[in-house]
Formats: C-alpha cells, sequence, structure tokens
C-alpha cells in the first residue's frame, strides 16, 4: 500500500496526522489563488488579449507551436506557423498543414494550470529542495512534450480540411469529450503517477542521504 494512502486512512499517529494536514494545507494555500487567478483569466477577454502579446504568454506559446511544427515536418507535412489575429478574440499563434484547418493554441491549451497543481504537489509533500527542483523541472518537461504532441496531432487531425472542433471525441458512442478535457484527464492521471513515484521513490532516497535542506 502506497504511503499516501496510508496518509488518507484514519491512524492512531499524531506525527502522520499533522504531516498529512500540513500538506493538505500548503497545496491548498498554493493551488486556490492559482485557480481563482486561471478563472478570472478565462472569463476576461481584455485580460486574455494583453496578456497574449506579454513577454512570456507570447514566447511560451510560440515555443509549444514552434515544437509542434517540427515534429509535423519531420514527417513529411508541411506545416506553416503564424501569429494570428482574426482566428480568435486574442492575437494567438496557429498551426496549418497546407490546406487544412488552423490549429491555435490560446491560454487553456498551454497547460499552465496542470503545470501548477504539479509544482504545488512536489512543493507541498516533504524532501528536499535538490531533488524537488530536479523532479519538477523532469515532470514540466514531460507536461510540455504531450502538449506538443497534442497540438501536432490536432494540426494533423485537420490536414485534409475537416473542421475538428470541441466535442468530437465519442467515448464508445456514448458522449462526446472535449479534446482538452481529454488531455487534461490524462495529464492529471501522469501527475498522479509522478506524485506517487515521488512518494515513494525519490522523497525516501532524498530523506536518507539528507544532503541538502528539507521543505
Amino acid at each position: 500500500m502506497i504511503n499516501l494512502m496510508n496518509y488518507l486512512l484514519p491512524s492512531e499517529s499524531p506525527t502522520r496526522n499533522n504531516q498529512f494536514l500540513q500538506f493538505l494545507i500548503k497545496l491548498g494555500l498554493l493551488t486556490l489563488p492559482a485557480l481563482l487567478f486561471f478563472s478570472i483569466l478565462r472569463s476576461n477577454s481584455v485580460i486574455q488579449a494583453k496578456l497574449s502579446e506579454s513577454f512570456p504568454i507570447y514566447h511560451f506559446s510560440r515555443l509549444i507551436m514552434i515544437s509542434a511544427q517540427k515534429i509535423l515536418l519531420m514527417i513529411g507535412y508541411d506545416a506553416t506557423l503564424a501569429f494570428n489575429r482574426a482566428i480568435y478574440h486574442y492575437p494567438v499563434f496557429s498551426l496549418q498543414i497546407q490546406g487544412g484547418i488552423q490549429t491555435f493554441i490560446g491560454f487553456s491549451c498551454l497547460g499552465l494550470g496542470v503545470m501548477w497543481v504539479f509544482i504545488s504537489l512536489i512543493i507541498s509533500w516533504p524532501g528536499k529542495i535538490k531533488a524537488k527542483i530536479i523532479f519538477i523541472i523532469s515532470g514540466l518537461l514531460m507536461i510540455f512534450t504531450l502538449n506538443v504532441i497534442r497540438m501536432a496531432y490536432l494540426t494533423w487531425l485537420g490536414k485534409d480540411g475537416i473542421l475538428f472542433t470541441n466535442k468530437t471525441i465519442s467515448f464508445l458512442g456514448i458522449h462526446k469529450y472535449d479534446h482538452h478535457d481529454l488531455f487534461n484527464f490524462f495529464i492529471y492521471i501522469i501527475i498522479f503517477i509522478l506524485f506517487i513515484l515521488w512518494i515513494e521513490v525519490f522523497s525516501k532516497k532524498t530523506v536518507k542521504n539528507g544532503s541538502d535542506s528539507q521543505i
């Protein structure tokens, strides 16, 4: 049984219960303000328009789409990248295979929310600072890579001019899902697996080594 489940179960150990309570408090303090910020951001087109051309958002979006473009070029598709001011209600980067539908990347496609959840989980659980930094960077690179593959795949799906929009993926013919929802669901599974690895493997190693300060 994993340690996380042990903490979730009732315990007679005050130390274990206090440690899990501290984890929940840290996680809440880190995630709740971020969730509030992202909620405000998604509902305010004026803020979105201003941030879309800000240095971090502009270049992070560009990096994702350039990477997706490289994947498509490597497998033989002539993909064109553009900073488009007409396709959406704020400027976005768009990727298009010749003759296909443009795929654009908005704020909800950047993966910033799931990245912050991952960072918050690792920071909130005990461990050495150096190990946390290395593990967080590795996990963020994995999430980034999966997002790049998603954008390349969506562009590939629209290569024949067929519009691939929200609610187009059917599961067992029962319901149609937004590709954002499916991606987030998959990423949260990955994040959960990474968190368990941190608890069961990497945080234990750092405690045994005891070389860096612990947070």
